[in-house]
């Protein structure tokens, strides 16, 4: 503003250009500082008002004028969504299962249970949609981030001419904050050069406190403040994500209240749980065990649920059980040595479920601590899909394995049976376990078609709002209805341009009309719905859904070429409005039928970019991807680098490379890591032996750990004082995925070991590790021998680091790249337990 410019606007707020006089809602007196004003949202950012004051020479002659603060309309509630991740529908107590649930549960008590609620089937998809109201494929989420391609409905980039609820509620005034999963930035984006535009802050979330991707470790996770790595589990034994994010969200809310009591917030809150790693503290672990909930196996639980449901008014009487798939094993079929292992593993994934629902517990009472229950709109959702069946069939240790197609036989998991659950498993349970879990539906995540795949238990409270305290709704809804819903009962307006981009409509519709009591049976407003996943798909319309029979198992990954992606499918037909289990197919009976809902189904798929359908998985987590390595193949570094994501940094995956160390030693000797990608659960780390007792130290050491199954030591002579140059020098024996090959660690020119590896990782380290130089910030590569403890700084000095490549191999991109077979080796040995763990598996059973 230039002091040139006598005399301005009128002072009067009328000549705010941001709103309409008829549409504000205005306190205070105009013009000081203490005024606030609504906004009609049609425009975010809202313009900045016309100064309304006077400007004349002399600022004794002038007067001052304040811009009001924008708030959200009168009466607008604050906001806690809550969703968990891969629950399953029949898993808590609040949806007939046999896991204590008692904070969903309060929810229910105090307001209402949704029976008919869908996901996407998988887990970034889902979220992608919540927080956008739109369907996955409209916002670049057609599939999980980790397999995205280079076509708008699956780039995993979320288009800005699609807003989120966080960017509106907070340009309407409202404390945005975002605890726990983000499996919504871009992978190729997701290192600390950016860009952060698809980061919790770029979206609309003023505060971020969580992890990036799909799963992490909840004793030491890729956890971020905002867009910076931190480490608070370092040195702190016994911590846990779910309890520090919990913590963390209360001390957000009760900040924000004491700063500025009248201001809403809009606290999105996802935790890891149920999704793998299953990570209860002991304590939990403990407790859900003595509770003997499932010594009966998954065919009595699964009854055992069913007879809840009915009972509890969840399942109405004329719904019927699914039956149990061939697939699966039976219970009565195993040996007592396989039933013993599948009880632990669902002892802990049930102790995990109830720790989490305990944590969110927490938050929602401290909303009530806060005097702000009663004007808080509070939504939790049961998993962003169905319960995981990704443990294969006798599930693992180790999450990874599944991902690169290597199964644990059920003897060699006992070696970590005392342990399941703790930091030295990364556990996920047996597939029929998730069969069980999504009761009384068939299939499981990643199964678009069917309700075992995307029925979500939600409840709903809001006092004063919700006048059918504990009542049941079976109206069809979808994720996508989350965010409009939010709009309806804040009284805020999507708006028609965001930065200046014309926004396109919400495709959910508000369920806001469910809560009065006389609209209990209403008809749903959500009409039509398709779905799609991995070419598995299906079409809701009005009562009836048809969908394709899955022809690939979510528990095998298979490198076999899928079949047609259109011709291939059979396609089965559903009266949910009678058969809400999808029990009874009506295919053959109403073939015409099928045909009107097939075209229903090309008609969305047209509109919401689902095209091109591809039923391909392999081929797309090996997909050419933008990344600030793509083409990359030499790699400079120096001194002390952390927390960089695998599509930051140089891959050594399915092919030949050279690592070159420069340091310098001090007198005295060093010891200390100098570069690692992975951890326990998979990777490789070069360092400097840390010894015991002063003996053994200092020695160049390079590890590779095959999915913590394997460890292969290369290692030479402890180094004196003074610059050395280490090298490590694999030649693969591809190309092809997993191939073997031989390693010569070298030191000043000298081999110092030789030796080769039957098997290389195929398709992918622990996503949720890192690459570090000069420390290791997470997990350690080293079991037994060269054992350490993170992070393991590097005492000497890293004068350069180069990584030299091999290009990509054709072997290893082609449409058809057949994974190498792979059986799983005989697992190291694993060190003696450590504090509460030993007597949290006390020898159970």
């Amino acid at each position: 503003m230039k002091i040139s410019h006598r005399i301005f606007a009128s002072a009067s707020l009328l000549a705010l250009s941001c709103t309409s006089a008829l549409a504000q809602q205005i306190t205070g007196v105009p013009g000081s500082p203490g005024a606030t004003t609504t906004i009609t949202g049609q425009q975010l950012p809202p313009p900045d008002p016309k100064f309304g004051g006077v400007i004349k020479e002399k600022a004794s002659e002038s007067t001052a004028w304040w811009a009001p603060r924008v708030v959200p309309p009168k009466g607008a509630p604050n906001v806690l969504l809550i969703m968990t991740d891969d629950q399953g529908f029949g898993a808590p107590s609040t949806f007939g299962g046999v896991i204590p649930t008692p904070a969903m549960d309060r929810i229910a008590a105090q307001g209402l249970r949704y029976t008919n609620f869908h996901s996407t089937s998988l887990c970034s998809p889902t979220r992608a949609a919540i927080i956008t109201g739109r369907n996955h494929h409209s916002v670049g989420f057609g599939v999980v981030g980790e397999i995205s391609t280079g076509f708008p409905g699956y780039d995993s980039i979320i288009p800005i001419e699609k807003g989120t609820i966080g960017t509106i509620l907070k340009a309407n005034g409202y404390a945005t904050s975002w605890f726990g999963k983000d499996h919504n930035t871009p992978s190729f984006q997701s290192s600390q050069a950016g860009p952060f535009n698809q980061w919790p802050n770029g979206m609309g979330f003023e505060y971020f406190y969580g992890f990036v991707g799909g799963d992490a470790s909840q004793w030491q996770p890729n956890l971020f403040r905002n867009t910076t790595a931190i480490y608070p589990f370092q040195g702190n034994p016994g911590w846990n994500l779910e309890t520090a994010m919990a913590d963390e969200a209360i001390q957000h809310m009760k900040q924000l209240k004491q700063i500025a009591p009248g201001k809403p917030f809009f606290v999105y809150y996802v935790p890891g749980a149920t999704h793998a790693p299953h990570h209860p503290t002991p304590e939990w672990i403990k407790k859900i065990s003595d509770m003997h909930l499932f010594d009966d196996g998954w065919i009595k639980v699964r009854e055992k649920i069913f007879a809840n449901q009915k009972r509890l008014g969840i399942m109405p009487e004329n719904a019927k059980l699914t039956p149990w798939p061939k697939e699966l094993p039976q219970w009565d079929s195993l040996g007592l040595l396989e039933k013993k292992l599948f009880i632990r593993q669902a002892d802990v994934y049930g102790a995990y479920l109830a720790y989490a629902d305990n944590e969110i517990g927490r938050v929602i009472q401290a909303v009530e601590d806060l005097g702000e229950l009663d004007n808080t709109l509070i939504i939790y959702i049961g998993g962003d899909n169905g319960a995981s069946a990704e443990g294969m069939i006798n599930g693992t240790p180790n999450e990874f394995t599944t991902f690169n197609g290597v199964p644990v036989p059920v003897k060699a998991q006992y070696l970590w049976y005392p342990f399941w659950g703790s930091d030295k498993t990364f556990p996920h349970f047996a597939a029929p376990w998730a069969w069980a879990m999504d009761t009384p539906f068939k299939w499981v995540k990643q199964v678009p078609s069917h309700f075992g795949g995307t029925a979500q238990g939600v409840v709903m409270s809001w006092p004063g709002h919700i006048n059918d305290v504990g009542g049941i709704r079976r109206q069809f809804h979808h994720v996508i209805d989350i965010a409009p819903t939010i709009l309806e009962a804040t009284g805020i307006s999507q708006p028609d341009t965001i930065d200046g981009v014309k926004q396109s409509p919400m495709e959910g519709v508000s369920m806001a009309y469910t809560w009065d009591k006389a609209n209990a049976n209403a008809k749903s407003t959500h009409t039509t719905q398709y779905f799609e996943m991995l070419g598995n798909r299906s079409i809701y319309s009005d009562g009836w859904i048809a969908c394709t029979t899955p022809i690939t198992l979510p528990w095998e990954l298979s490198s076999a070429p899928p079949p047609d992606v259109i011709t291939g499918y059979k396609w089965e037909l559903y009266n949910v409005q009678e058969d809400p289990t999808q029990f009874n197919d009506l295919a053959a009976q109403m073939p015409e039928k099928v045909k009107e809902m097939q075209v229903l189904f090309d008609v969305e798929a047209k509109k919401y970019n689902v095209l091109p359908l591809d039923n391909t998985t392999l081929l797309r987590w090996n997909t050419p991807r933008p990344s600030l390595t793509a083409g990359q193949t030499t790699f400079n570094y120096s001194g002390e680098l952390t927390g960089v994501p695998a599509s930051a940094a140089p891959s050594i995956l399915n092919k030949s490379y050279t690592i070159t160390a420069e340091v310098e030693i001090p007198k005295g000797g060093a010891e200390g890591m100098i570069v690692t990608e992975g951890g326990r659960f998979g990777g490789y780390g070069l360092f400097l032996s840390k010894g015991i007792a002063g003996i053994r130290g200092g020695k160049p050491v390079f590890i590779y750990n095959l999915l913590n199954l394997k460890r292969t030591i290369w290692s030479g002579s402890e180094l004196g004082a003074g610059k050395h140059t280490i090298v490590f020098d694999f030649n693969s024996e591809g190309p092809g995925l997993g191939k073997g090959g031989t390693g010569v660690l070298s030191v000043d020119g000298k081999e110092v070991d030789r030796k080769s590896i039957e098997h290389g990782t195929p398709i992918t380290f622990p996503e949720d590790e890192t690459f570090d130089i000069g420390q290791d910030t997470r997990t350690g590569v080293a079991m037994i021998e060269y054992r350490y403890d993170p992070p393991f700084k590097f005492t000497g000095k890293i004068n350069k680091l180069t990584f030299k490549l091999e290009p990509e191999t054709k072997a290893v991109t082609e449409p058809r790249a057949e994974l190498a077979p792979m059986a799983a080796p005989e697992p190291d040995p694993i060190e003696a337990p450590k504090g509460t763990m030993q007597g949290a598996s006390g020898g159970k059973r």
